[in-house]
């Protein structure tokens, strides 16, 4: 049944008036969530627009919208993009959620046909208003593949009424012969062209929807907003990527008040501690089970192991306040460990229970719930965007459990309980300390590690500087003669004396193209890159002469781990805005091996 303009408002308003609309005029606008759809008719300044306000005082103005779509987007149904959770909207070009004036129409035109709420309201003309665009669009679709065509009414008409045979003309008006002979032959045939019509457009409506219900169910022919729809195809964003970007944990509080969850906490095993929220329990709750997951161990090398790694993984838990059932090491992008981490959340979740996604930007959630899709049975139709630029993910987004079968649904079906229940991907909590943050749309392709790292081994002398770009630098400034590092990060690292380090550190600033990337671009670029400034000065004894006694994480990018063995050693890490450095125990300490006058045990020297 087709749901009205009145009758979708009056439905959404029973569901609560804890948000109220807003009016959409000048730099103000707004896509957030509100209890009733609007038509852009009604939207004052802004004819086409679709405006979603939320009531939230106590937030920035620029993450309130996502707040309100994380607490109120699966509970009101607000039409969202499908692979971002993002509110559809036309006010913003190159947004999130942002559809054109066709792919607006015809979602509209999908919601009529399906019997859905729709975002304009329905059209004059009831249940039998036939929706011209969608309707012809998928009628001639797969007609278009068996090489026939299709009339219109007034090429059907225009055919009929060309017929010499009365008879003929009487079998395709739908009459008798007998009754048409008895009749006026004009009146006849306006009455009956009347009827079929609206017999026509009324079947026609249904053979559509049910096939539109069919492919939604199937997971096609989706509608993505037009940012969803570049990355996926074009690997590019319009504009800023920080633009829109959440970075406050309190976007994830709502689920501190919910009862019946699993929390899956996805952290990036290549940049800790920086991926990790500190004191999430604060936010989420302490007493929802939680699965811990450190993801993207297919760039480590090959000879990491897996045991060391876990149990140097679980120190960093306990800054976290959670109730950790289990820890995972898993490659979303490699299908490495999700088979086991699947049975892990079948085993621990219960009937009806929930499941939510929860972490920094960029850790990889939205792709580990395809890798879940992907070993699923007919799952990944379902898919959601996945890329290399943070905070892709823009509102909450559900996937109903029956999509996984076999990985987290047995294959004999869903159980009556789980009818409802949803695996939810939230947005990713950018962390302000990381030092992507500094980077434009093409210096995230250099610095972002997206293959398998292939660590180097250095002697950095003392008086020496070792430079990561314009992101990072350590300087030994005291300690023995040499110490021995090991860089393990996609940015091709630089040795130089501290003296010229501090001079080309100061050209960078001045606007001078140097060796150092990123940053790159022009003069302007370099000068508005942050200056460099102290961020950690850190005496240390070497242990080992083999292996690593700490290493140095740059957050976001990698990390250096430095080897020797000596009394005393100072360095100095130079960060800019002296932020997104941290020391921490060694994660790989046996990379390292000591180099003799006949073998070298040192990586393959970067071309």
């Amino acid at each position: 049944m087709l749901t009205s303009r009145r009758g979708s408002a009056s439905l959404f308003r029973s569901l609560g008036t804890s948000l109220r609309p807003s009016v959409c005029t000048g730099a103000e606008r707004t896509i957030a969530t509100v209890p009733r759809l609007r038509s852009p008719a009604r939207c004052g300044a802004d004819k086409r627009g679709l405006v979603w306000a939320a009531a939230s005082s106590s937030l920035p103005p620029t993450q309130s919208r996502h707040y309100a779509i994380s607490t109120h987007a699966a509970k009101i149904k607000v039409p969202q993009c499908p692979t971002c959770g993002a509110a559809f909207q036309t006010d913003q070009p190159g947004g999130p959620g942002y559809l054109n004036e066709k792919k607006w129409r015809q979602l509209n035109q999908a919601n009529l046909v399906q019997g859905l709420p729709t975002i304009e309201g329905a059209r004059e003309g009831g249940d039998s208003a036939e929706i011209p665009a969608l309707a012809n669009h998928e009628s001639t679709r797969d007609d278009s593949k068996r090489g026939t065509n299709v009339l219109s009414e007034e090429q059907y008409n225009q055919v009929i009424d060309d017929l010499d045979d009365p008879a003929l003309v009487a079998i395709f008006r739908g009459e008798a012969g007998s009754e048409l002979a008895d009749s006026d032959p004009s009146a006849s045939s306006s009455q009956s062209s009347g009827g079929s019509q609206a017999q026509g457009v009324a079947s026609h409506n249904a053979i559509v929807a049910s096939r539109l219900r069919r492919r939604a169910e199937q997971g096609r022919d989706r509608i993505v907003c037009q940012r969803c729809y570049k990355l996926t195809h074009h690997n590019m964003v319009e504009g800023p990527w920080k633009k829109d970007i959440v970075s406050d944990p309190r976007s994830l509080k709502f689920l501190r008040y919910k009862t019946n969850l699993v929390v899956v906490v996805v952290c990036d095993i290549f940049d800790l501690p920086g991926s990790m929220i500190p004191h999430l329990g604060e936010f989420i709750g302490e007493r929802h089970p939680v699965i811990l997951v450190a993801n993207k161990v297919d760039l480590l090398p090959r000879d990491y192991h897996e045991e060391r790694l876990t149990m140097w993984f679980r120190r960093f838990a306990k800054d976290l306040d959670l109730n950790v059932q289990s820890i995972h090491l898993v490659s979303s992008l490699k299908n490495l460990g999700t088979r086991e981490l699947a049975a892990d959340i079948s085993e621990r979740r219960r009937a009806g229970q929930d499941i939510y996604m929860v972490g920094r930007a960029n850790v990889g959630k939205s792709e580990l719930i395809n890798a879940l899709l992907r070993i699923s049975i007919g799952g990944y139709r379902h898919k959601v965007l996945a890329s290399h630029v943070p905070g892709t993910t823009m509102g909450l987004s559900g996937i109903p459990l029956r999509h996984f079968v076999k990985a987290l649904v047995p294959v004999e079906g869903a159980r009556p309980q789980d009818r409802q229940a949803n695996l939810y991907d939230t947005p990713g909590v950018f962390s302000n300390k990381s030092l992507v943050s500094f980077l434009t749309n093409e210096e995230l392709k250099m610095a972002l590690c997206n293959k398998r790292i292939t660590p180097f081994t250095y002697i950095l002398n003392l008086g020496q500087s070792v430079m990561l770009g314009g992101l990072g630098r350590i300087d030994l400034v005291e300690g023995p003669d040499y110490v021995y590092v090991t860089v393990f990060a996609n940015v091709r690292p630089h040795f130089t004396r501290i003296q010229r380090a501090v001079e080309l550190t100061q050209q960078m600033e001045s606007g001078k193209s140097t060796v150092l990337r990123p940053p790159v671009g022009d003069e302007d670029r370099l000068k508005s890159f942050p200056k460099s400034q102290l961020a950690v000065e850190h005496t240390f004894e070497g242990t080992h002469k083999r292996n690593a006694t700490l290493d140095v994480a740059f957050a976001g990018i990698g990390w250096v781990a430095v080897t020797g063995k000596f009394p005393q050693a100072t360095i100095q890490v130079f960060t800019p805005n002296g932020m997104g450095v941290s020391i921490r125990p060694p994660m790989m300490p046996f990379e390292y091996k000591m180099i003799t006058p006949h073998t070298s045990s040192m990586r393959k020297t970067p071309k």
